[in-house]
């Protein structure tokens, strides 16, 4: 955890407190990436929020690939595999919606 902390420096990622510890009186300004707001001075958790949402956006694969981290290769066949199987359902789902819509003029 440390470890993607001090390489997501570069990376968008914002951890800030609610806006009435802010002294914002209730404005929020817009900000970029991941927010997380600090409840009641608990950063624990904001950090495993922060975490969590890290992970689910796919920042965590951006910044490790960043880090030069080396990936092994049947990491590399996993990934490959599932962006082809991705690749394939798209032009499947292309197919399809080209047939409907064939269908649509022609019986009109």
């Amino acid at each position: 955890m440390q470890a993607l902390a001090r390489a997501s420096r570069g990376i968008a990622a914002t951890v800030r407190p609610s806006a009435m510890e802010a002294g914002h009186g209730g404005q929020l300004q817009q900000a970029r990436g991941i927010v997380v707001q600090v409840r009641d001075g608990n950063l624990d958790r904001a950090l495993s929020i922060m975490e969590r949402k890290m992970r689910s956006s796919g920042m965590e694969r951006l910044i490790r690939a960043r880090t030069h981290h080396h990936v092994k290769d049947s990491e590399k066949r996993v990934l490959a595999r599932k962006a082809l199987m991705q690749r394939v359902r798209s032009q499947e789902l292309g197919k399809k919606l080209r047939e409907i819509l064939i269908k649509k003029i022609r019986g009109q």
